[in-house]
């Protein structure tokens, strides 16, 4: 049995059987009360704002590198952190206010904000799109052989489409799945990624591959079996610098995912 049979055979337990308990677990940390300042993590991630309207929503968010000492210095003079709008509105709930996301490092952080700090998004996005304004969302569709990932909502979906949010910029995603493609076919895995107008289909690969790679961008999960996918990539493409930019790209995009699911929680909470 050589290595890819051996990921094939040891891979599953798969995210879809236990995707509830991850979800609870990740919500129970990142909205855990605070009973004293210990119950803060000293862990790099994003502080934010969500200023909620009748048909819009604004982020204010805020880098950082540490989220105990971070929250505590705002709650404590917020008025020194204007851009997170703590103020407005009811000034005697800014604990309420403030809330936290964790990430693996700072630069995921710094993504997420440059994305989406001070942006204004509709809260029924479907309903306002079209031909001219297609919307910010990415758009993920399963296929029975694979599926597909649409950069607008002007691609036609079906009940096996999830709205996943704004993922970030197309060209680069474009050119991180170029790079993933070939990788991975270097390896001698098979996989075709099809770049049409506006969309991607994911196809002609192993199965638990495209899993993988669908539950980065449906769930925002890297799991050890893409990770264990990677480390045996990188036995077998050592000088390939690609390699390690497309890995970095795919964990950033599961961050932004997590972070907006935690974000379309909040704005139906």
């Amino acid at each position: 049995m050589d290595e890819i049979e051996f990921l094939v055979s040891e891979t599953f337990k798969h995210f879809n059987e236990n995707f509830v308990q991850h979800e609870d677990a990740t919500r129970e940390e990142n909205e855990f009360q605070f009973n004293d300042e210990t119950s803060l993590p000293e862990e790099p991630g994003i502080l934010y704002h969500v200023q909620k309207a009748t048909s819009v929503f604004v982020i204010r968010t805020f880098v950082s590198t540490n989220i105990r000492k971070d929250y505590l210095t705002i709650i404590d003079s917020p008025e020194d952190y204007p851009s997170l709008r703590l103020l407005e509105g009811n000034a005697d709930d800014v604990a309420g206010k403030l809330k936290f996301f964790l990430v693996e490092n700072q630069s995921q952080a710094e993504i997420i904000h440059d994305q989406l700090h001070n942006r204004r998004f509709p809260i029924n996005e479907e309903m306002i799109c079209n031909i001219s304004d297609p919307g910010f969302s990415w758009w993920l569709t399963k296929k029975l052989c694979g599926f597909q990932l649409a950069f607008t909502m002007s691609v036609a979906s079906d009940e096996n489409t999830v709205k996943l949010g704004p993922l970030g910029d197309k060209e680069l995603a474009l050119k991180n799945f170029q790079a993933l493609e070939a990788l991975v076919t270097s390896a001698g895995i098979d996989m075709n990624i099809q770049n049409e107008t506006n969309r991607v289909q994911f196809t002609d690969c192993e199965e638990f591959i495209l899993e993988e790679l669908k539950d980065v961008f449906e769930f925002g999960v890297v799991t050890e079996t893409l990770t264990d996918l990677f480390k045996l990539l990188a036995k077998k493409v050592k000088t390939n610098s690609d390699l390690q930019t497309t890995w970095f790209y795919l964990q950033e995009v599961a961050a932004m995912r997590r972070f907006w699911i935690q974000i379309q929680y909040d704005i139906n909470n």
